[in-house]
This record gives structure tokens, C-alpha cells and sequence, in this order.
């Protein structure tokens, strides 16, 4: 097949004012199992929403025989409204994934206008797709996808998830623009595992991997090698890269696997990065590590600042003295900490969006940010909230666009002011923080900048008066 002549899959990646703006990795490490089934990768990136003229129009210019839309529950509106005003284009298979079609797949299916849904991660389904549209198979059969047909539902067993990493092909951000790439400064965003060891009940990671014959294996990391070598590569592809921001949910669960790597970086890579990390993985060793192989930031998970709360209601069992103590060991290597937390939990009280506050006071970091709970499908948290009443109606459910419009679950209007408050509160500490380092690195700029002047004065004139005496000299 010459390349004129290759069909077009469009990856359409749904993230309408979601608050994250970067790469989508899922995307990225589909496309090389794209082009190996001979199609042309092409993407449409959503960051402001569109009309739906104006979308049909793009769809027409671009001329996919695939449509595949990446999304999560709240972008659940944008997908129907899209899938809607493409169903009516002829010759279009139009299929969806990511964590919004796992969660709910039958209520996606009953709303949107989309043909089918991948289950869970999408190498194996979609290489089965693809492969029997070459072969003129029944794509209706295809494992790991749930369809309808002639009105019906029909969802297909779900293969196992890729056990060994190092088999996938490198993932290929190419179809990115530049500014999506580089969202935070000249970093870029990277993954080197899949899953998380944890299960907090407001987090779909435990439905995601329920969703699988097994769940045996399911966090998985690539191996050093081949990680070690994707990190050049990417170097190679984006030689203005100053450093990287791995976005996996905790790559130092693995000790062992986490201090070869490290070390690994920190011989052949030798840029500065960012990492997520959480209070029960740390320990001197792993901080050290970080320190060594060039980590600037660590960014870790508060929450909630109340330890009972959070162990009751979130299913985080560390406790305050260890993330406190554990802070501090960070703080002390040097590296900055960036604090995530969340308010407007069901059964929140003011007592625990006080504690949050205070917990940040405490370990003391450099930046942060505060989101509002949203209930996941699915998840633990929700399933609690749907069976107390505390859900909000379906409209109000699907307005938000990100996780920072307003408070889901609190019914009364004193507890969302309370969520409100705690959320401007946080966002000023995290501004003042912000402001009193950059005060701080002035001034010592500064005083670094007199010193240097003074050194320089003075020792001109050391000399100055050193070549008078040699002249007086008989």
C-alpha cells in the first residue's frame, strides 16, 4: 500500500478546560500500533471546546476511516457532542477509550454515538481491531471492546493487559504541537510504568485493573534498560528537553528496581526531574537517590490533613508524624516538594479542612495545589456517595470540566463555602510560599552580585596599590 493511498486513524484527545494540558500518554504509545498497521497517525488535541460545524469541517479535511477519542468521565459530555456531529459522516468507525469508557462502558455506549469502547489499556484490543479490518474479520468480535450492534450492547471478553512492558514500542509524542509537549517549562512529560500498589477509594486505578481476568502483575514497570534507553531516545527526538517530569503514579514503590535506575540516570541522562512520591515509600536511601541522580522536585500527596479521616474514608493509611517526618527528610536534601490535596470529600467536616491547612503549614512546601472531590465511577468513594444520596444531580454531576469549578458532594451551602474558603486559603499559602523564595533568591542574588563587585574593587585596588610600591622600588 503506498502512502498516498493509507487510510487515516484520527486519535481525537477530549481535554476540554480539564486543568491538564499536556501530552496524552495513552495516545502516545497507540500510534506506533497504528503505523504498523499501515494507517496515517493524525491527532486532534481539545483543549477549548469547539462547535460542532466547526468540528465536521475538521473531520472532512482530515478524511479518517477511524475515529478514536480519548476521555475521561468528565469530558463525558464533550464525547457525545462530538461523536454526535461526526455519526452522520460516511465510511467512519468511531470507537472511544481511556478511563471514562472502562468505568461505565454500557452508560457511555447508551449516550454518545460511538460504535464501540476499549476496555482497559488499549495496545492488545486495538492491534486486534485493526488486524481484523485488514483480514475482512468481524470487528464485532473483537476482544476487549464493547459494542453496539443493531441497537444492542455487546461487550466481549477483556484479554490480559501486557505483562512485560519492554515488548511495546517505544510511545511517539511527535503528533503533539510543541506547547502541549512542553506544558510545564522545558520539561517533558514521561511514563516508564502502568498501575499503582495503592487502592485510596476515590482513585480509579482500582477499577481499572479489576476489569482484567487477573489482577496478578498489573503494576508493572519497564525495566531500567529500557526505560534508561526511551529517555534518550526522547532526548534525541527533543534535543530542547531540559529535563523530564515522570507522571507514573509511584516509581519508587519498587526500591530495588528505583535505585538502579537512579543510577542508571544519573550516569547516562543527567538532567533534572520531577517525580510523584508518597509518605510510606520514603526512606533515607530513597531520598538519597533522588538527591544524587539529579530529582528537583518530589511531588507528594497530602489530601487530607486528618489522620483518622484519611485513613477511614480515603483508605491512606499513613499517618501525620510520618508525613511530616518524612517532608522533612526531603526538605533536607534539597529537593523542593509540591503538595497535592483535595476538599470536599462526603462526610468532610471543618475540623478536617482545618487539619489540611494545618498539615501544609507543617511540612512546609514549596508549591502546591488544592482540587475539589470528584465522584469517579465506579470508584469506592462513589459507590458510598450514590447509596448515602450524596450525589448531586446528573446535570450538576457532568458541568464541571476539571476538578476545580466547585464542590460535588457537600449538600448544604455552608459546607461548599467551608470547601470554598479552605480551597482560596490554600491557593494564597501555596502564592505567599511561591513569592517569599523568589524574595529570597533576589536577595541573595543580590548580596552574591555586591560580593562579586566588592571582590572586584578590591582587588583592583590590592593591585593597583601592589604596582606602585614595585615602581617606588630602586
Amino acid at each position: 500500500m503506498n502512502r498516498q493511498s493509507r487510510e487515516v486513524f484520527l486519535f481525537v484527545n477530549l481535554s476540554v478546560d480539564s486543568g491538564y494540558y499536556g501530552v496524552n500518554h495513552g495516545i502516545a504509545y497507540l500510534v506506533p500500533i497504528v503505523r504498523k498497521h499501515s494507517y496515517t497517525a493524525s491527532l486532534l488535541h481539545i483543549g477549548v471546546e469547539m462547535g460542532d460545524e466547526e468540528f465536521r469541517r475538521t473531520i472532512r479535511n482530515l478524511n479518517p476511516s477511524i475515529i478514536g477519542y480519548s476521555f475521561t468521565s468528565p469530558q463525558l459530555k464533550f464525547l457525545e457532542k462530538y461523536s454526535k456531529a461526526a455519526s452522520d459522516l460516511p465510511g467512519i468507525l468511531q470507537i472511544a477509550g481511556g478511563v471514562g469508557a472502562t468505568v461505565s462502558p454500557e452508560a457511555v455506549l447508551l449516550r454518545t454515538s460511538v460504535d464501540g469502547l476499549v476496555i482497559g489499556e488499549g495496545e492488545i484490543p486495538l492491534d486486534l481491531l485493526l488486524t481484523a479490518r485488514r483480514e475482512h474479520g468481524n470487528i464485532y468480535e473483537t476482544q476487549g471492546f464493547c459494542w453496539r450492534v443493531k441497537g444492542e450492547l455487546r461487550k466481549n471478553a477483556i484479554p490480559q493487559f501486557v505483562s512485560d512492558l519492554d515488548k511495546l514500542e517505544f510511545p511517539d509524542y511527535g503528533l503533539f504541537d510543541h506547547d502541549v509537549i512542553f506544558s510545564v517549562g522545558t520539561h517533558l512529560s514521561v511514563i516508564v510504568s502502568r498501575g499503582c500498589p495503592y487502592s485510596c477509594n476515590y482513585c480509579s486505578n482500582p477499577v481499572l485493573r479489576g476489569v482484567y481476568p487477573s489482577r496478578h502483575g498489573y503494576c508493572r514497570v519497564n525495566s531500567v534498560e529500557y526505560s534508561i534507553k526511551l529517555l534518550e531516545h526522547l532526548i534525541r527526538e527533543f534535543p530542547k528537553a531540559e529535563g523530564f517530569g515522570f507522571e507514573d503514579d509511584l516509581l519508587i514503590s519498587r526500591k530495588k528496581w528505583f535505585l538502579d535506575f537512579a543510577d542508571e540516570y544519573r550516569r547516562r541522562i543527567r538532567l533534572p526531574y520531577r517525580i510523584n512520591v508518597r509518605a510510606e515509600d520514603v526512606d533515607e536511601e530513597i531520598v538519597e537517590a533522588l538527591e544524587k541522580s539529579g530529582c528537583f522536585q518530589t511531588l507528594l500527596g497530602v489530601e487530607s490533613g486528618n489522620e483518622d479521616f484519611r485513613k477511614e474514608i480515603l483508605n491512606r493509611h499513613h499517618s501525620n508524624s510520618e508525613l511530616i517526618s518524612k517532608a522533612k527528610l526531603i526538605r533536607k536534601a534539597g529537593i523542593k516538594i509540591f503538595s497535592f490535596n483535595i476538599v470536599g470529600f462526603p462526610f468532610e467536616e471543618r475540623r478536617h479542612l482545618r487539619d489540611t491547612l494545618k498539615m501544609n503549614r507543617q511540612i512546609k512546601p514549596d508549591d502546591g495545589v488544592c482540587t475539589f472531590f470528584y465522584p469517579l465511577p465506579g470508584t469506592k468513594l462513589y459507590e458510598i456517595c450514590r447509596k448515602e444520596g450524596l450525589l448531586c444531580s446528573e446535570g450538576r454531576l457532568e458541568m464541571p470540566t476539571n476538578y476545580n469549578t466547585y464542590p460535588m458532594i457537600p449538600k448544604s451551602l455552608r459546607q461548599r463555602e467551608a470547601c470554598i474558603k479552605t480551597q482560596k486559603q490554600l491557593k494564597r499559602y501555596f502564592k505567599r510560599t511561591t513569592i517569599r523564595k523568589i524574595r529570597r533568591r533576589v536577595r541573595r542574588n543580590r548580596r552574591r552580585i555586591e560580593n562579586r563587585v566588592r571582590e572586584y574593587f578590591v582587588t583592583r585596588m590590592s593591585r593597583q596599590r601592589l604596582l606602585a610600591r614595585w615602581t617606588k622600588d630602586p
